[in-house]
């Protein structure tokens, strides 16, 4: 489903990706770790060319994805991503912001994504507030309004992006709880996560970075209860 090959990527003389290759096949769940700077979150940014790569390749099923505009638009419709902060539209309505990219971007009808989208808010427990505005929601129900907006583009991968980060911790689960429940259903994720639990419990390959570089991969049993590297031990020491 998604193939990285050699990717390098640098901001000025610093060189934050050092050759990364990485495989995800369809169905899987792929959970990121590392500290901070490990490079995680520009791996997933030059995934959906977010950022430009500096050299490498990057496959998404099957077909190498090139730098010219009219595929990396072809390429984003069909990898989805959940940020950080939800970014949704302020002056939309839960409902309006999740049929927002259908409308806009495939340009189907409002009726036919209206029902659709009513579904998706009612998978992610959100039904009630569909016609709230994101002011009018906690910081987890944004972020499950914006899965949800991520789910309306049917993508075939879902990148997420240290989703709970920004959540205070009484909202932590119930994220959580809708990711395990896409990964439950054969969702293909890389999810960048500081939530160990949630990786150990879902992932079917963990992938600990190290300034840049893929420093040890695995299941999740492997890399939680048998780490090799070093580093590995170290962070997960610190932070498990």
């Amino acid at each position: 489903m998604l193939r990285v090959k050699k990717l390098y990527k640098y901001f000025g003389e610093l060189e934050v990706l050092k050759g990364i290759d990485l495989t995800v096949r369809k169905g899987e769940v792929v959970c990121l770790i590392g500290a901070s700077g490990s490079g995680k979150s520009t791996l997933l940014r030059c995934i959906n060319f977010l950022e430009r790569k500096n050299d490498g390749q990057i496959w998404i099923g099957g077909r190498e994805i090139t730098d010219s505009e009219k595929e990396i638009n072809a390429m984003r419709q069909k990898v989805g991503m959940v940020f950080q902060r939800f970014n949704l539209f302020p002056h939309m309505t839960a409902l309006e912001n999740v049929m927002e990219g259908p409308v806009t971007i495939k340009k189907q009808s409002k009726e036919d994504v209206r029902e659709k989208a009513l579904q998706l808010l009612d998978k992610v427990g959100l039904i009630d507030k569909a016609t709230q505005y994101p002011a009018m929601l906690s910081g987890g129900q944004q972020q499950r309004v914006a899965i949800a907006r991520t789910l309306a583009m049917e993508p075939e991968v879902v990148l997420f992006d240290e989703p709970t980060s920004a959540l205070d911790p009484e909202l932590v689960g119930e994220v959580l709880k809708v990711m395990k429940k896409l990964a439950n259903e054969g969702m293909t994720m890389v999810v960048v996560t500081h939530e160990m639990g949630f990786a150990k419990e879902v992932a079917d390959k963990v992938i600990f970075l190290h300034e840049g570089k893929i420093a040890e991969e695995g299941t999740a049993e492997q890399i939680f209860e048998n780490p090799k590297h070093e580093r590995l031990k170290n962070f997960l020491e610190q932070i498990y």
